[in-house]
């Protein structure tokens, strides 16, 4: 028989726009969650080089600025971006509701 585990982002709890969805999925290695931005939001700016986590954004609806050191990369829904552990990150989202999905893994 197959082993798999399912999950609704919209039954996980919100914890300000974050649906963090590891621990429903019974994730070992890898952290998803559903992010959903209101106009102007503005996340936290972090790194994880201590934990060597690489994370990848995907934008699936919206318009949102994520800044990899100094470096401001626009995107659009559909876009994707890599961040290593190492570089300093930051999400800015636009002027109007956006969704991503975040992946994060060791």
């Amino acid at each position: 028989m197959a082993e798999y585990t399912t999950a609704n982002y919209q039954n996980v709890d919100d914890t300000s726009g974050l649906h963090f969805l590891r621990d429903e999925l019974n994730c070992e290695n890898v952290g998803v969650t559903v992010l959903e931005c209101e106009p102007g939001w503005e996340g936290m700016e972090h790194d994880h080089d201590d934990d060597g986590q690489e994370e990848v954004y995907l934008l699936l609806e919206g318009e949102a600025t994520v800044t990899v050191e100094d470096e401001a990369v626009e995107m659009s829904p559909g876009d994707a971006i890599r961040i290593p552990p190492t570089e300093t990150h930051q999400i800015q989202n636009g002027d109007v509701e956006s969704r991503f999905v975040l992946v994060g893994a060791p």
